[in-house]
């Protein structure tokens, strides 16, 4: 497989922190595989990658996973494993960053699927981003899913905005009450996905008011823009279920990197360049737009 860097390779407890003379990072950005339906997608390392980011939705295991079928344990995140093949890792030979996405909740128990997703990184070596802030190579990466408030179309007045919000959960639910998670075997429909939104970007705004000396990259799988909307379909009640309005954010990092919306990004936008590399699905051709050689540098 690859070659493992034995200063980190392994060490799934550490805090990874890692200082150069030069601090810059070669990123390769991955999302959106839907291993459930791509299960042999292979990703390569790419030369002069630093670090690998995943930002949600790799792998889920909703009806009709392919994951399911295959008995394919922990989501497919074994493939992007930095221990060594001896001991039954990818050998990937740079540190590997995740955060999950909405669709690796489906058809589970929301806590239960955070214990497995946070048990499978320890297991693989992944570092696990969600609602954490970790260094490499002297840059800061913040992530967390970050999930949606529902109010990125919203008006001014307050009767705009509920009316604005209720439309956008009409739409969200249609696709959520396919696929969803489960609390106490309730399904979370967009209320309660809205309250993750509100907690997930209260922890992301204190987390960038921490003060850094060097670069920050945001790494999300929700948009934090409407500047990411999907142009096949326009800015639609739906576009509020994968974008959030906090472009306030966005001169807090010098890099954001996202998932989500199946069509890629790539945009300068207050001092913060944008970037998305989704795979998508191969069925609508989504994944004629994928960038597999990406290289992203901060």
């Amino acid at each position: 497989m690859f070659g493992c860097d034995k200063r980190w390779c392994g060490q799934a407890r550490r805090v990874f922190r890692f200082e150069r003379d030069n601090p810059s990072v070669n990123i390769q950005l991955l999302s959106d595989l839907h291993l459930e339906s791509n299960p042999h997608f292979v990703a390569q390392p790419l030369p002069g990658a630093d670090v690998l980011v995943l930002a949600g939705d790799i792998g889920s295991y909703q009806p009709e996973s392919a994951l399911t079928r295959l008995d394919v344990e922990d989501f497919g995140l074994a493939r992007f494993s930095p221990r060594p093949v001896n001991e039954g890792g990818a050998g990937w030979p740079t540190p590997v960053l995740f955060i999950p996405g909405n669709h690796e909740y489906d058809g589970q128990e929301f806590e239960e699927a955070t214990r497995r997703l946070r048990a499978a990184c320890e297991r693989w070596g992944i570092i696990w981003l969600e609602q954490h802030s970790v260094m490499l190579h002297g840059v800061r990466f913040v992530g967390c899913t970050l999930w949606t408030d529902f109010d990125a179309l919203n008006g001014d007045s307050l009767s705009a905005s509920l009316s604005g919000r209720d439309k956008a959960f009409r739409a969200a639910n249609y696709y959520l009450r396919k696929n969803h998670s489960l609390r106490d075997g309730v399904p979370m429909l967009a209320p309660a996905i809205r309250e993750l939104g509100l907690q997930s970007q209260a922890w992301l705004r204190s987390a960038l008011s921490q003060p850094f000396d060097g670069s920050t990259v945001v790494v999300t799988h929700f948009s934090p823009s409407l500047l990411s909307a999907d142009p096949r379909y326009g800015l639609t009640p739906g576009t509020a279920g994968f974008c959030n309005a906090l472009d306030d954010l966005l001169p807090a990092a010098q890099l954001w990197l996202h998932g989500h919306l199946h069509c890629p990004q790539d945009y300068l936008s207050q001092g913060c360049h944008v970037v998305a590399n989704p795979l998508g699905y191969a069925h609508k051709g989504e994944q004629k737009s994928f960038r597999p050689e990406l290289l992203i540098r901060v």
